[in-house]
């Protein structure tokens, strides 16, 4: 953990420990829950690494064991979690990779205040990963990625109708030894102000200030953006809702002089396709102001047994890559129970990463994905699911589009929560 945020994990791990035993020690009514789970996933993808070169498909099996667990009384929530996945593959060398995560929340309220505060750590394979991140097809090489961050916030109920909610970030993310191949560690804090009004039972209208800071030391890159958004929130009948925002940012960044400039490109190193970093020049001091619109919507609809939403973003997103990226995405998701044990889902998004700030040249791309998959609960605690996958990246650096395509089958224990009232 860095030394940045060593220090509030260490005291959000105490408040979480103390709180414990002062609910204990006070005779608070409380119930104790426990939820392990293990998933077990054997996966065929024939273009992992996303690369326009000559490539091999693989083979990975994967199991992750997990754990939750949790306190909850009247005024306070504790909850917990740790979970670590064992990746191993075959096809491929170099693919191998052991993940894990583990998380701290906590909830205190009373009648107009709530406190919250939580904390979380994640090691994960930048390529094998599920979810889409601000560096997802950036690269074409296997990196771990350390994500740490702590989030305390607090939601004032001034009136009926009338809140506030203030909430301060702090994220450090690290590559290893992954500068040759452009990653770069950063620090990213930022703080936001929501003032929200429930004008109708149908109507809600809000107002969003944020400030956030990012830095890069390697680079000597720093960026300040200060935004300003407007929004409202709609339920157009009890089983379709709608929420939209807009606004503007503007970025103040700042370059130190003496770094150099790098060019992207990407080459075979040894039998393998390797992205390297080319040095093409060197920066001068420099300071950058910009100004960008920033918007954010939704649309969810709920359907006799389906569920579907829409949703569509523009914001300035930190990046491994060197400096902030700006980031348009689309997403859609459809859940259906076709029966009371039997889940169907699909899911496709969509985005376009702009390289916005930083040093680094050629990050550019438009990337897109499309999921299905089907999940059987054929016991209590038993489910099993199989899935395709497919995705698209298109780098701006490259002649040519990369696709994959890939199927798994997971296989699910989770035993019944177990539960303790005392």
């Amino acid at each position: 953990m860095s030394m940045y945020l060593r220090p509030y994990f260490r005291g959000f791990v105490a408040t979480f420990c103390l709180t414990t035993l002062a609910i204990s020690s006070k005779g608070m009514a409380a119930e104790w829950t426990a939820q392990p789970a293990v998933t077990a996933r054997h996966e065929y993808n024939d273009n992992i690494n996303l690369s326009v070169h000559p490539h091999k498909s693989v083979r990975g099996s994967f199991i992750t064991p997990s754990l939750d667990l949790g306190v909850n009384t009247p005024t306070w929530l504790l909850n917990g979690g740790v979970s670590a996945t064992q990746r191993r593959y075959s096809g491929q060398a170099g693919l191998d990779r052991d993940d894990s995560a583990s998380r701290l929340s906590t909830l205190y309220r009373t009648e107009r205040n709530i406190w919250q505060l939580s904390a979380s750590r994640s090691q994960s394979s930048l390529l094998s990963g599920d979810l889409i991140t601000s560096d997802t097809g950036i690269v074409q090489t296997q990196r771990q990625t350390l994500t740490e961050s702590v989030t305390p916030s607090w939601t004032w109920m001034y009136s009926e109708r009338t809140q506030l909610q203030v909430l301060y970030q702090l994220s450090d993310v690290s590559y290893g030894n992954s500068q040759s191949v452009g990653l770069y560690d950063y620090d990213y804090r930022s703080a936001t102000a929501t003032l929200s009004n429930q004008l109708s039972e149908l109507n809600r209208v809000f107002v969003i200030g944020g400030y956030s800071t990012f830095s890069v030391p390697t680079t000597g890159f720093d960026s300040d953006t200060r935004s300003l958004q407007v929004g409202a929130s709609r339920n157009f009948s009890s089983t379709t809702q709608g929420t939209l925002q807009a606004g503007l940012r503007n970025s103040d960044s700042f370059t130190r002089g003496g770094n150099p400039v790098f060019t992207r490109f990407s080459t075979v190193i040894n039998g393998e396709i390797e992205d390297v970093l080319i040095q093409t020049g060197v920066t001068q001091d420099s300071r950058r102001e910009t100004t960008s619109s920033v918007f954010s919507g939704s649309l969810e609809r709920k359907f006799e047994r389906a569920f579907a939403r829409l949703a569509v973003n523009r914001a300035l997103i930190p990046s491994g890559s060197g400096g902030q990226t700006e980031q348009d995405s689309v997403s859609i998701n459809l859940t259906d129970p076709v029966s009371p044990r039997l889940m169907l889902s699909v899911n496709a998004n969509w985005q376009k990463t702009r390289a916005f700030e930083g040093n680094i040249a050629n990050s550019d791309l438009t990337y897109y994905n499309f999921s299905s998959g089907i999940d059987w609960q054929w016991s209590r605690d038993w489910s099993v699911g199989m899935d395709y996958r497919y995705a698209h990246v298109n780098r701006e650096h490259e002649t040519a589009a990369a696709d994959s395509n890939s199927v798994g089958l997971t296989l699910i224990y989770r035993p019944l929560k177990m539960s303790i009232s005392r």
